[in-house]
């Protein structure tokens, strides 16, 4: 049960101190692996160090979400937040001066950990101010920060032949700077920044008996992340084979905005037990009507309307998972997501090691995880874990 802060800020003001971090955070993240292949010729990578540069950057959202998510719950939110804004900005600035390979890796590591922990910070301290089912919708509309992914499609589109890639991720330290004052500011007024923790009136215990009474909500919220995220990675995947057009692109995106706020309404509606049978059900239909037809046509319909499925959990983890977990939530809610995420990474090797990947078998395999996806609404129904708002 999340305790509410006792504060006279607005919600509007939360949001956008939360959503401001994850926005250019996602905008950098997506931008390196669209800009993989000229970095590929520029620094003359092989097959493997550009792996690692890739690998590297996922697995650093990890160790982000533990490391500060720790730190938050013991020494406030708000401080990490502008702390994580700091190791972002030294990341993408490290990013635009990089002379090798070694630094280029070393600075990829350092963006990525930022963005790890913005997210279980800013989703909880969202979630600490608003309350019941207006956390769901606020929790969707701060998802819309994935929306800097975009930002980084059509500007690798269009501003890599005029501008380089160095200026492509330094265009982002000006906007960074200003955003951490503007935050600085917000939080200030907020008195986030005077608390020794940010809900002083809990006594957050030991860390080792927290995740033990943890475990089982942290191992179902992360196989939540890793399923559905996965679609989204295999989405990716397919994507590549579809016209590569400004509109596809623009629609990849955009897509998830709808499915985010249809989550949010069925969630006020019928929980979050019913919005993952929803989704589960979109997915595993999609999927099974794509493989079927066989057509280019069915297979374009898919990539289309999967970022609106998708919209529908991305939405609402964020408020979920942090009706989940009690103490050290910031902790476990960022890593039971960003975790979530790295495991989802592997979707299309899982793919390719079952023979899937050719005829659209692969559509296969994301009916299986709508299929698994509903499994876990079941357990979300049967109150294994929390169904949502009361």
């Amino acid at each position: 049960m999340i305790s509410k802060v006792k504060s006279s800020e607005s919600s509007t003001r939360v949001y956008w101190t939360a959503f401001i971090g994850l926005f250019f955070d996602y905008y950098d993240y997506y931008l390196f692996i669209y800009l993989a292949e000229p970095l590929r010729r520029h620094f003359g990578l092989s097959a493997g160090q550009s792996d690692w540069l890739q690998f590297g950057g996922i697995a650093s959202v990890g160790v982000g979400a533990l490391l500060f998510g720790y730190l938050a719950d013991r020494f406030g939110r708000g401080r990490m937040m502008l702390a994580v804004f700091a190791v972002y900005a030294a990341g993408i600035a490290g990013l635009s001066l990089a002379w090798s390979y070694e630094s280029l890796l070393a600075f990829r590591l350092l963006a990525s950990v930022a963005l790890g922990a913005e997210w279980g910070i800013s989703h909880t301290y969202l979630a600490e101010r608003v309350n019941g089912a207006r956390r769901y919708r606020f929790s969707a509309l701060l998802q819309f920060s994935l929306l800097g992914g975009l930002l980084a499609a059509l500007l690798a589109r269009y501003a890599l032949p005029l501008w380089g890639w160095r200026w492509l991720f330094a265009a982002s330290i000006f906007p960074v700077a200003v955003l951490s004052l503007m935050r600085w500011r917000t939080l200030s007024a907020g008195a986030d920044l005077r608390r020794a923790t940010t809900l002083p009136q809990e006594r957050l215990g030991a860390l080792r008996p927290a995740v033990a009474a943890n475990l089982r909500s942290f191992l179902l919220c992360f196989g939540l992340a890793s399923l559905t995220i996965a679609s989204g990675t295999v989405n990716v995947f397919y994507v590549k084979e579809l016209p590569q057009s400004p509109v596809y692109t623009v629609l990849f995106w955009i897509n998830i905005v709808p499915g985010m706020l249809v989550g949010a309404w069925v969630v006020r509606r019928g929980g979050v037990a019913r919005a993952m049978a929803v989704y589960a059900g979109g997915l595993t239909l999609l999927s099974l009507t794509a493989w079927g037809s066989g057509s280019t046509r069915a297979g374009l319909g898919f990539a289309v309307l999967l970022p609106l499925l998708n919209g529908i959990p991305f939405g609402l983890m964020g408020a979920y998972f942090n009706e989940v977990f009690g103490d050290y939530r910031t902790m476990l809610s960022g890593a039971a997501y960003n975790l979530g995420r790295i495991a989802a990474g592997f979707a299309p090797l899982l793919i390719t090691g079952l023979g899937l990947h050719a005829g659209g078998n692969y559509f296969l395999f994301t009916a299986g995880l709508g299929v698994a996806v509903l499994a876990l609404a079941q357990a979300i129904r049967t109150q294994i874990l929390p169904a949502g708002p009361r």
